[in-house]
C-alpha cells in the first residue's frame, strides 16, 4: 500500500524525494532494518534450516543471476555485459519487504527462519555478484576473476567482522544497565559492524547480521541485557518506521510509466524471475504450503532499485536496466508480496509457533 501511495503521489502530484535514495538505502535505512532482522531470528528454528538456507542463497543466486542474464542477452535485446549487470541485481530477494511481511505471518517458526534467514544471506550474494558484474562491464576477464576472488574474501571477511564487534558489543553490554544505553550499544553494532565492514572492503550487510546472531547467541548463553523487553520494542518500532519509510520512498523513486517501455525486455525478466523462483522453492523442500510459502517470499524491493539507481553511467543499455527494475519491483511486490497474509491464514489455518 505505502509503495501504491508513492507512486500515485509521485506520477499525479510530481512529489519527490529530499534525499538521494540509492545512498539513503544503502548506508541509512538498510544496516537497522537487517540488524533487527537477524536480531529477532529464532536461532533453534534456524539451525535445521541452515542447509536449505545456503542452498537457496548461494546457487540458487547464482544460477537465477545466470538465467536472467542469459534470457535477456537472447530475447530481450540486452548487451552481455548489460544482461550481466541486470542479472546480478534481479537475483536475490529483498530482505526488506521479506522480513516486512513474514514477521507477522502466521506460519511455522521454521519456514519463518528459513526465508528470512535466506532473504539476509542471499541479498549480501547479490550485492558481491553487483561488484563483480560491474568489474567485468569495466575491466577485463582477468579483474572480474580477481573481483569474484574479493567478492568471496569480502562476504567471510565480514561475517568475522561482525562476530568480532557482536563479541565486543556483548562485553560493553556487561557493564551498562540502562535501557538507554543497552539500546544505545545495538545501534551502535548495527552501524558499526556495517560501516567497518564497508570500509574494509567487506560485506557490510553479513557483518550486521553477524553481529546481531553473535550477540544474540551470547546473551542466550549467559544474560547481560538487563532491558531486554526495551531493547526489544525499540528494534520492533525502529522497523516498523524504518520499513514504512523505505516502501514510501521506493513508490516515490518508482516511475511506473518506465515499466512499459520495453515490454518484451521486462516480460523476458519477470518470468525468469518467477519461474526459477518456483524451481528453487520445489528444491527446498518441506510440506506444499512451506513451498507455497517460500515461492511466495521472492520479492526484490529497495534494495535492488537502491542497486540500479547507483548504476554508473559508463554501463551499457543503463536506462533499460532501470525500467526492467522497476517493473519487476512493482510485479513482485505486488503479485507475490500483497497476497501473502491472506495465504498464510488458508495455508497454516492454526497459529503455528515451530
Amino acid at each position: 500500500m505505502l509503495v501504491a501511495v508513492g507512486a500515485v503521489a509521485a506520477a499525479l502530484f510530481h512529489v519527490r524525494l529530499p534525499f538521494d535514495f540509492g545512498p539513503a538505502v544503502l548506508f541509512v535505512f538498510l544496516p537497522p532494518l537487517v540488524f533487527e532482522a537477524a536480531w529477532n531470528i529464532e536461532l533453534r528454528a534456524l539451525r535445521p534450516q541452515l542447509g536449505r538456507v545456503v542452498l537457496l542463497a548461494f546457487p540458487g543466486a547464482l544460477l537465477c543471476a545466470a538465467a536472467v542474464a542469459g534470457a535477456t542477452a537472447a530475447f530481450g535485446g540486452l548487451v552481455p555485459a548489460a544482461a550481466l549487470v541486470l542479472g546480478a541485481m534481479l537475483a536475490a530477494t529483498d530482505p526488506l519487504p521479506v522480513v516486512a511481511v513474514f514477521r507477522n505471518l502466521g506460519a511455522p517458526a521454521a519456514v519463518k527462519a528459513l526465508v528470512e534467514a535466506e532473504s539476509l544471506t542471499n541479498d549480501g550474494v547479490a550485492v558481491a555478484l553487483y561488484g563483480v558484474a560491474l568489474a567485468a562491464v569495466a575491466g577485463t576477464a582477468s579483474g572480474a576473476s580477481l573481483e569474484v576472488i574479493y567478492a568471496v574474501a569480502g562476504m567471510l571477511g565480514g561475517i568475522l567482522v561482525g562476530a568480532a564487534c557482536g563479541a565486543i558489543g556483548w562485553l560493553v553490554l556487561r557493564t551498562v544497565e540502562a535501557p538507554e544505553y543497552e539500546v544505545l550499544a545495538t545501534v551502535a553494532l548495527a552501524y558499526g559492524a556495517y560501516v567497518i565492514a564497508v570500509n574494509l572492503h567487506g560485506s557490510g550487510i553479513f557483518a550486521t547480521a553477524s553481529g546481531a546472531i553473535v550477540l544474540r547467541a551470547l546473551l542466550s548463553r549467559r544474560a547481560h541485557l538487563a532491558n531486554r523487553d526495551d531493547v526489544d520494542v525499540f528494534w520492533n518500532v525502529c522497523a516498523a518506521i524504518t520499513n514504512a519509510v523505505v516502501f514510501l520512498a521506493a513508490g516515490v523513486t518508482i516511475e511506473i510509466p518506465r515499466a512499459f517501455h520495453e515490454p518484451v525486455l521486462v516480460l523476458t525478466a519477470i518470468a525468469v524471475v518467477l519461474v526459477l523462483r518456483v524451481a528453487l522453492a520445489a528444491v527446498a523442500g518441506g510440506t506444499r504450503a512451506d513451498r507455497i510459502l517460500v515461492f511466495f517470499a521472492g520479492m526484490r524491493g529497495a534494495l535492488t532499485l537502491a542497486l540500479a539507481l547507483a548504476l554508473p553511467a559508463s554501463v551499457p543499455q543503463r536506462a533499460e536496466i532501470i525500467d526492467v527494475v522497476f517493473a519487476t519491483v512493482l510485479v513482485t511486490l505486488v503479485l507475490q508480496g500483497a497476497p501473502l497474509p491472506a495465504l498464510a491464514r488458508r495455508l497454516y489455518p492454526t497459529p503455528l509457533s515451530g
